[in-house]
């Protein structure tokens, strides 16, 4: 059953993360309601989600007995979120803003205090569902 688990957590966590890179990336938004919230708003969102998500796969792998570094989590996001505003300055009708970068790292702040009370609750409620089927 841990190894569904795990599947759905990567799941939950990898394709966002397709996602939010596409969006990051692609020249022209789609004119979609959704992409009228605040840049801020979106960053933070985006930010949050992910990070909790990460912790959720790096907490169920087969070597983490439910723990996770918070510091690893919260540097290799910082590193997207580094990695996609580098790309943005190159290009030509996005740019690279400190704002959104900072904006990305209290997200991951957010997210990993979610993670912090969260997590254990969460892989509970999980795996509670999953022995339904």
């Amino acid at each position: 059953m841990f190894g569904i688990l795990r599947i759905l957590f990567h799941l939950a966590f990898w394709l966002p993360l397709g996602v939010c890179t596409w969006l990051a990336l692609v020249p022209d938004l789609p004119d979609n309601p959704v992409f009228r919230l605040s840049d801020i708003v979106l960053h933070a969102g985006a930010f949050i989600y992910l990070t909790f998500a990460l912790v959720l796969v790096l907490e169920t792998g087969p070597r983490s007995a439910g723990k996770t570094p918070h510091l690893q989590v919260a540097g290799w996001m910082l590193v997207y979120g580094c990695a996609l505003e580098v790309a943005q300055h190159f290009l030509p009708v996005r740019v690279a803003e400190f704002k959104d970068l900072l904006v990305d790292a209290i997200g991951i702040a957010i997210g990993l205090v979610c993670a912090h009370l969260l997590s254990q609750r969460v892989r509970d409620t999980a795996t509670r569902l999953l022995s339904l089927f």
